[in-house]
């Protein structure tokens, strides 16, 4: 009886662990609600968007800020210094930022 006792707690103990590491097992979780905040880079083009609906474009040294609006498909961009705003439709795939610009072209940025 004790023998049997032993080898259904050994069981037991065996099971806890089994799922005490596979518990523990990181899951590439893709992100439920991804942002358009950060800094999204495509060679010498970088675009910075921040908390606070300001943000900034940098090509090639120059840099011009803007105030933005985004319902997380479209980005409403207004650069400072002019009165048209102009809208781009995006999308975020993992550490990409995939928008769509003023040709119909698809331009992947890299989040830095």
């Amino acid at each position: 009886m004790k023998k049997y006792i032993k080898n259904i707690l050994l069981i037991v103990v065996l099971l806890v662990g089994v799922i005490s590491i596979t518990g523990c097992k990181k899951e590439n979780k893709k992100e439920e609600n991804p942002t358009i905040i950060g800094s999204w880079e495509h060679g010498s083009y970088i675009y910075t968007f921040n908390k606070d609906k300001t943000g900034n474009y940098e090509a090639y040294g120059n840099k011009m800020e803007f105030t933005y609006e985004d319902d997380g498909k479209k980005v409403t961009i207004l650069y400072t210094g002019n009165t048209t705003p102009s809208s781009y439709e995006y999308h975020i795939e993992g550490k990409k930022l995939i928008i769509k610009d003023s040709f119909d072209n698809d331009v992947e940025y890299i989040k830095k």
